[in-house]
């Protein structure tokens, strides 16, 4: 498993490229950063490692909380919105490898569509802190 973190990383990382770049949001102290990928774009590898079903109509949603540059775990909820205005709740799973601790979750999706996600992220390192963050990706048919 600790040969797939890099694997995954860069697999994101150059999935980016033609995605969308990660973004992060600031709230005091912590600084999330989140993402949102079709599962077609990740190796194969990568994909039978963490569960997740490569598909053209699936798409992954990274989460990660990090204080002073160290990723932190968190208590998260979330849901995905499409294009048609239709909800589905997200299962977000927390990953452990290495130091590093982040979140994945899978929504439908149908290209063309944008998905609107929308985060509850409460840091565990403290337990009156609640950020609320929301954001937007498209998918293509190509992807």
């Amino acid at each position: 498993m600790k040969l797939l973190r890099p694997i995954l990383a860069a697999a994101l990382a150059l999935t980016c490229a033609t995605a969308q770049a990660q973004r992060s949001e600031r709230f005091g102290d912590y600084e999330i950063h989140y993402n949102a990928i079709p599962t077609a774009m990740l190796a194969p590898e990568v994909a039978r490692a963490y569960d997740v079903a490569r598909s053209r109509g699936r798409a992954l949603v990274t989460v990660t909380v990090l204080r002073d540059g160290r990723s932190l775990p968190a208590r998260m909820t979330g849901n995905a919105i499409n294009d048609a205005g239709q909800p589905q709740g997200l299962s977000l799973r927390e990953v452990r490898e290495g130091g590093g601790i982040y979140y994945i979750a899978t929504a439908r999706i149908d290209p063309p569509d944008r998905l609107r996600v929308e985060l509850e992220v409460r840091p565990r390192d403290t337990t009156d802190a609640s950020y609320t963050l929301s954001f937007e990706q498209s998918f293509f048919p190509e992807e």
